[in-house]
């Protein structure tokens, strides 16, 4: 049986307010501004944090400037969801400058050198690399859990379809992060779960149509969605045939072209948000 959930809101909030102390209690999701890649941050109520992605190798200023910013010292646990690039490009500089509880990657290995550097900068710190896969599981703190959807296996020079996705739940809200899969990867997700109930939505490969079934956004019916992409990139993103998907479903959608950097809180029964959806 579906849970039966609060209502969600958006409630566009003054910068001023949001910047208060007391927006600290909630859980918040913020879409870092890397331009064409992903970086994502979690802040738990109980200040914990979570790193989803890292980035281009040429983001280590933009990510160390936005973590300080938030008085980031200690990361819990990073998430690399693939192996591109523009996803793991920096954290290796974060392996190396920050405390690093846990690091994620799904079960692959990349001759790249962004892959390597990473692997160096985490034997350096005497850092194991775990993995994810298809019904892992992790609580993470109180009322927040996180349940991998994919990867069910690893296919060989696909990273995209390697990508780790999951649900973090928090209280009655579900949050989706889908890092770059693909078609296939969302029509096995909805096939083996039961994701009606979906309230956030970030947007996979950057908004490519590639990913974003017209099925998977009907099925996942979220109510907000982010997408982190570059400002007039070269790859179109996100792809027109995206957002018509994600409008004929009226979800709210965020981009990051055109707001810069996202942050959404939630009381685990709303979100709130200081950016107007495109």
């Amino acid at each position: 049986m579906k849970k039966i959930k609060i209502i969600i809101a958006i409630i566009i909030l003054s910068l001023s307010l949001c910047s208060c102390e007391k927006y600290d209690k909630f859980l918040s999701v913020h879409i870092i501004d890397v331009g064409q890649g992903d970086s994502i941050l979690i802040k738990t109520p109980n200040n914990k944090n979570i790193l989803i992605d890292g980035g281009d190798e040429d983001n280590n200023k933009i990510i160390n400037s936005y973590l300080k910013s938030k008085n980031i010292k200690e990361i819990n646990m990073i998430i690399a969801t693939h192996l591109d690039k523009d996803h793991i490009g920096t954290l290796d500089y974060i392996v190396e400058n920050y405390t690093v509880d846990k690091i994620y990657t799904p079960n692959q290995k990349d001759d790249s050198i962004p892959y390597n550097n990473l692997l160096t900068a985490c034997k350096n710190k005497n850092l194991k690399i775990n993995h994810l896969s298809k019904d892992d599981s992790i609580n993470l703190d109180k009322d927040i859990h996180i349940s991998v959807l994919s990867p069910s296996y690893i296919q060989n020079n696909d990273n995209n379809a390697n990508s780790i996705v999951f649900n973090l739940s928090y209280k009655e809200m579900d949050f989706l992060f889908t890092g770059d899969c693909e078609k296939e990867n969302e029509s096995e997700i909805i096939n083996s779960y039961d994701l009606s109930d979906v309230d956030f939505l970030k947007v996979a490969h950057h908004g490519s149509y590639t990913s974003s079934s017209d099925t998977f956004v009907k099925e996942v019916s979220p109510k907000i969605a982010a997408i982190s992409c570059g400002y007039k990139n070269n790859y179109g993103h996100p792809h027109k045939s995206t957002l018509d998907t994600l409008k004929k479903y009226n979800v709210k959608t965020f981009r990051t072209d055109l707001n810069g950097d996202l942050v959404f809180y939630s009381d685990g029964y709303k979100i709130f948000t200081t950016k107007k959806y495109k």
